[in-house]
């Protein structure tokens, strides 16, 4: 797959040219990692620290969509003022994308479940009526009793949303999210 960085951004974006996907989790929950599996190249930088996308980072693929990977939201060794300053990113970024974003992927980890702040972004995509799948990450570290349990878990925040388990390390739900991507399921 043809994949390019085209760069990370703060306040200003690139035009509304093509549909956005945007990737979005607590940190750590494997963004980067998901979207490297899925173009097949290692374009987003992965860290095992926290925190570590600071920006709005744009790659584009196959010259047809954006694949945006944002900041996570939760546990990141960072200042107050740092939190603040990510969350008005985030703000003015979705006040100024929404209406260019396809969908939004929305990633919880497969073993540690939904958590509050995911509780609170699926009830924030719902209002705002941003469409979003749920990708259940690291689903090859999760036993069949925990995937259950983070799939019930899921229906009751989401209801009947879209689910994929995916696990980066072995490129499950790699199809079903390239799918997406090229509008060939909704």
């Amino acid at each position: 797959m043809e994949v390019s960085f085209l760069g990370s951004y703060f306040r200003s974006f690139p035009p509304k040219d093509k549909p956005e996907f945007v990737f979005v989790g607590r940190s750590n929950v494997g963004k980067s990692s998901l979207i490297n599996m899925v173009t097949g190249r290692e374009v987003a930088r992965v860290s095992k620290e926290p925190g570590r996308t600071r920006a709005v980072n744009y790659f584009l693929l196959e010259k047809k969509v954006y694949l945006v990977d944002v900041p996570g939201y939760g546990f990141a060794k960072v200042s107050k003022r740092e939190r603040d300053r990510w969350r008005s990113m985030m703000d003015h970024y979705f006040r100024q994308r929404k209406d260019n974003i396809a969908k939004v992927f929305l990633l919880i980890d497969g073993v540690v479940g939904v958590q509050k702040l995911d509780r609170v972004m699926i009830r924030w995509l719902r209002y705002e009526r941003i469409p979003f799948v749920v990708v259940l990450t690291k689903s090859d570290k999760a036993t069949q009793s925990e995937v259950s349990r983070v799939l019930k878990g899921v229906r009751e925040c989401a209801g009947s949303v879209n689910v994929i388990l995916s696990s980066a390390k072995e490129g499950r739900g790699r199809k079903d999210i390239i799918k997406i991507l090229f509008s060939l399921e909704e």
